[in-house]
């Protein structure tokens, strides 16, 4: 070997063996401690199956609290559509008494509204009929019943008409002037009494 080759190989051999000589971190790896049985005494064979019964009703343990989760979650899914099937029964019923009360409402409004213009046209026709019967009363100096004629009269001094429902309606018949409507009546100059 010529003495070039002879020093590139001095050098490699010591990089080598500086870098197997370098310090490992011991620390960094853990160590794992690893136990052989060699022989299972009676001790050892009733804690074996002491933890495997502990180890059996664990597990029968944890699928029964699985199953009784799967039944809560069951039972509260059914407890929030009851509640929810509730919630809308209690809406519709509300609604349905507040639109029967609107109606009821409606309708005893119609009754009292019908009521009392019943009330008002049987008050109107009881004046009237007392008008009548006080006109009918009424003092009169003349010759003409002009209550028992059921006309337009009209007063030819005054140049007032009355109907026949009017409180002054009878009066001396040569002052008395009969029409058969208002219209001839007001076309003749009269004008409508005001009592």
């Amino acid at each position: 070997m010529s003495r070039g080759t002879k020093l590139i190989a001095l050098i490699l051999n010591v990089f080598l063996l500086a870098g197997c000589a370098a310090p490992t971190n011991e620390a960094a790896t853990p160590k794992v401690k690893t136990h052989v049985v060699t022989k299972r005494t009676k001790a050892n064979k009733a804690a074996w199956a002491s933890a495997r019964a502990v180890s059996r009703a664990n597990a029968a343990s944890a699928k029964q609290l699985s199953k009784t989760k799967a039944t809560i979650a069951t039972a509260a899914k059914q407890a929030s559509s009851q509640s929810e099937a509730l919630a809308a029964s209690q809406s519709s019923a509300k609604a349905l008494a507040v639109s029967q009360s609107k109606a009821a409402a409606k309708s005893a409004s119609q009754a009292a509204k019908a009521a009392s213009q019943s009330a008002a046209q049987s008050s109107r026709t009881a004046a009237s009929q007392a008008s009548t019967a006080k006109s009918s009363a009424n003092h009169f100096s003349g010759n003409t019943n002009t209550a028992q004629t059921g006309k337009i009269i009209g007063n030819t001094r005054s140049k007032i008409y009355h109907l026949p429902s009017d409180r002054n309606y009878r009066m001396s018949g040569k002052n008395v002037i009969q029409f058969s409507t208002e219209a001839e009546a007001q076309a003749a100059g009269y004008r409508h009494s005001l009592r």
